[in-house]
């Protein structure tokens, strides 16, 4: 897969060099931006399989384009192989416990970024990525609710990594 080059960047980036400057009209816009972009990808019945910070890329500050679709697959392939990919906290909890990727556990993935680019913070960077925070997030842990968000936005979140894949927003 032959990628463009951008020149702003990944999230991680984004978000650490502009985060005290990066007001919430501005946040939203991006996160509407991602979703645009992950609703193209489910439309096209593909999975990402992969999606965190590092795969978010920009060229302008408000464009951001989905990137690295190296390990995604098709929605109605019919075997995962019970491998699991990806970075740990962006991973829903029942990809831990064996499950099949889904679109659900890509918007688990998307509402990990929601809270990344609200704190400025990636989820769980306080913690070794190990079996044991796979313990947790499969026992309900998701990070802390510890800032002011427009109306509406925390409960979004805590909607898309809801433990239960079927009550996530598609």
């Amino acid at each position: 897969i032959i990628m463009p080059y951008y020149s702003k960047g990944d999230l991680i980036r984004y978000i650490s060099n502009n985060f005290y400057n990066i007001n919430w009209v501005s946040k939203l816009i991006n996160l509407k931006n991602i979703a645009n972009g992950l609703i193209n990808i489910h439309n096209l019945d593909i999975i990402h399989r992969d999606l965190h910070s590092g795969n978010i890329f920009f060229e302008n500050p408000i464009y951001p384009h989905i990137g690295d679709l190296g390990i995604s697959k098709s929605a109605t392939e019919s075997t995962d192989n019970n491998e699991n990919y990806g970075i740990i906290p962006y991973m829903a909890p029942e990809i831990f416990q064996g499950r099949k990727y889904t679109k659900a556990s890509d918007i688990y993935s998307f509402g990990m970024i929601m809270w990344e680019l609200m704190t400025g913070r990636r989820p769980f960077w306080d913690r070794n990525h190990d079996t044991y925070l796979i313990i947790d997030i499969s026992d309900g842990l998701r990070p802390p609710i510890v800032t002011y968000a427009p109306e509406g936005f925390i409960e979004l979140m805590i909607e898309c990594w809801d433990s239960n894949p079927d009550k996530r927003p598609t």
